[in-house]
């Protein structure tokens, strides 16, 4: 019987995953298409429709905690994949720059939803010693989520730019599964949102998730450049980097278990550190096999540190308050996220020229000292909890 629930709840757990690394796809492979199609808005306002989602990202995962008082977490989770759903292939059927900017604006609400409902589900299907594999595989799942959309929404708008749309029908899809394998419980009707208590811990890390999101989106925007620039590299060679990337991230996924096991309580400092090697990489091996290991290395931190903060969260608080708590943990690295570009650019124009390679160097010494200072507080707090 246990068998049998823990095999529910991870294809459960998968299919909301997969749905979620749409987040991570958005519309980036065809923003080219985009910006000759509607020639006649500007570059800032084309790119703003890939982080627009953030907006109501923020607004879903504000309100996931009273959410839980009213309604089941099966319900909020349905409800979240058919708002991906919904408004992800809407464009397809409207010929128009306002439903595109309309939709892409709602979309962040219902992945701001289902964000953070993975980890309460865990929470409230599992003891502790048994969520650590679950959330390596939310990981691996938004990895798989992630390049699909990439792979078949690539392929789609080979047919035309509205085609693209239709990768967003893997949300109705995972509703299927959801609906079949998570298994309904009560909402928590008799406890108030105000009474979800959090703690300090929970503020602890997602204060790291804002610096780690912030000093990880370093390499994300400007691995690209670096490779032009740097190396003459083309297409083809950060494409390849960032398929390493994805890759390693899975692979941190698939044995989380495993490494959360070997490095107990160390396992969110260690993201730190892997990132920071990562971006120190790039200045001791030349070429193509520096920026390899950078990717490897960068797609390790980001896959450790989700799925170890991710648990951390979820061992702080009462099982009820997990989604509140996850919401939290969301919004703040999410914020993380969004003024990356904008303060590593102002802080690599204020010391020197605003280049991918200052902009690593910034992000190595970041990662470098947050790892330092998250080692006190989780070392207090978690001494015993994160090893078990």
């Amino acid at each position: 019987k246990n068998m049998k629930k823990e095999i529910r709840l991870a294809i459960a757990v998968l299919a909301v995953a997969i749905s979620f690394g749409l987040n991570i796809v958005g519309i980036s492979p065809v923003l080219g298409l985009v910006a000759e199609k509607y020639s006649g808005y500007s570059t800032d306002v084309i790119q703003l429709l890939q982080t627009l989602p953030y907006a109501f990202l923020i607004v879903g995962a504000l309100m996931v905690g009273w959410l839980t008082t009213k309604f089941s977490k099966k319900s909020i989770v349905l409800a979240g994949l058919a708002i991906i759903g919904i408004c992800g292939i809407t464009p397809f059927f409207f010929d128009s720059f306002l439903v595109l900017f309309i939709s892409r604006l709602i979309i962040g609400y219902g992945f701001g939803i289902v964000g953070p409902m993975v980890n309460a589900v865990i929470s409230e299907a599992m003891e502790p010693r048994f969520r650590r594999k679950y959330l390596g595989l939310h990981v691996v799942g938004m990895g798989i989520g992630g390049m699909a959309g990439n792979l078949i929404g690539a392929n789609l708008a080979g047919r035309g730019l509205r085609y693209f749309y239709l990768v967003y029908l893997m949300a109705f899809i995972n509703i299927l599964i959801v609906t079949v394998f998570l298994d309904k419980t009560p909402a928590a009707s008799g406890v108030k949102t105000s009474e979800m208590k959090l703690g300090g811990m929970v503020y602890v890390i997602s204060a790291a998730s804002f610096l780690h999101t912030m000093f990880i989106t370093a390499y994300s925007t400007n691995i690209s450049m670096y490779i032009t620039q740097s190396i003459k590299g083309g297409p083809d060679a950060a494409g390849i980097a960032t398929a390493v990337n994805a890759a390693f991230a899975m692979l941190v996924g698939i044995f989380f278990t495993q490494i959360s096991g070997m490095l107990k309580r160390a396992a969110l400092p260690f993201s730190f550190f892997i990132a920071a090697a990562g971006y120190a990489a790039l200045y001791f091996i030349p070429g193509m096999p520096g920026v390899l290991i950078t990717s490897a290395l960068c797609g390790v931190s980001l896959s450790c540190f989700t799925a170890m903060g991710s648990y951390l969260i979820g061992v702080s608080v009462k099982p009820e308050a997990v989604a509140k708590a996850s919401g939290v943990f969301s919004i703040i690295g999410s914020i993380g996220g969004l003024i990356a570009p904008l303060s590593l650019g102002a802080f690599s124009s204020a010391i020197g020229e605003n280049t991918p390679s200052c902009q690593f160097s910034i992000a190595f010494f970041g990662m470098l000292a947050v790892g330092f200072l998250v080692m006190i507080p989780i070392k207090r707090k978690f001494g015993e909890t994160a090893s078990v």
